[in-house]
């Protein structure tokens, strides 16, 4: 878990007896918990349809070690306590995500963000490397959902392509659509804390999404920016 607030900036581990005991649950509509200093209590309201980003006969034959599902356009409706802080919270915009496979993938560079200047703009998505079948071999793929004005953009690449440089405290993507203007996503990461595993993850990052040279919107210390560094 991975928590920042005016009490402290903390990712808590905790040992478990079963993956959701009796008072801790986690559906796509609720969830409800607690772990360590921190509690929970969250009505989750999916607010487009759900994306299953795969590639023909990609998933079929189950080639990348990891499969999602998720709705990356979420509001959020409940409490959540850390430590004396309480905060309340009624639809805010966020995601849910679900992940499973072999193993994790090679890497990833992964981005959430819906506060930003400007209203109607929220992204989520992953660029990553993933074995195939396991072996040594790699293969890129990533995926961007972008809403702004009303309307949801969905990338996936292939057959678009995108490109990451950088590090975890600055790191750019690079997004070519077919017939369409280039998109960046300019990064800043900062106070990251360590998942383990190769893991670092910050809740404060730094945001900018650009169509060609315009700058669209930008999210100052409100960006999600996780990191799997490269595994053998």
């Amino acid at each position: 878990m991975s928590v920042h607030s005016p009490h402290r900036r903390e990712v808590v581990f905790k040992d478990l007896d079963t993956w959701m005991p009796q008072d801790n649950f986690m559906t796509t509509e609720r969830s409800v918990g607690h772990a360590g200093d921190v509690a929970w209590d969250l009505t989750i309201t999916p607010k487009r349809e759900p994306i299953a980003p795969d590639i023909f006969p990609v998933g079929l034959l189950r080639i990348p070690d990891l499969a999602s599902f998720g709705s990356p356009f979420a509001t959020f409706s409940g409490w959540i306590q850390h430590g004396p802080e309480r905060t309340t919270l009624t639809e805010v915009l966020g995601s849910i995500t679900q992940y499973w496979g072999r193993s994790l993938a090679a890497e990833w560079w992964w981005i959430s963000a819906h506060q930003f200047d400007r209203p109607d703009v929220a992204l989520e998505g992953v660029a990553l490397r993933s074995r195939a079948w396991g072996t040594a071999i790699q293969l890129p793929l990533a995926y961007f959902s972008l809403y702004r004005a009303g309307k949801s953009e969905y990338i996936q690449a292939p057959p678009s392509r995108v490109e990451v440089e950088g590090t975890p405290d600055e790191f750019q993507v690079h997004v070519w659509r077919r017939g369409k203007e280039g998109l960046s996503f300019i990064c800043v990461g900062r106070e990251y804390g360590d998942f383990g595993d190769g893991i670092v993850n910050t809740l404060t990052g730094d945001l900018e999404i650009r169509e060609g040279g315009r700058v669209i919107a930008r999210s100052t210390a409100t960006a999600g920016l996780e990191r799997l560094a490269p595994r053998r």
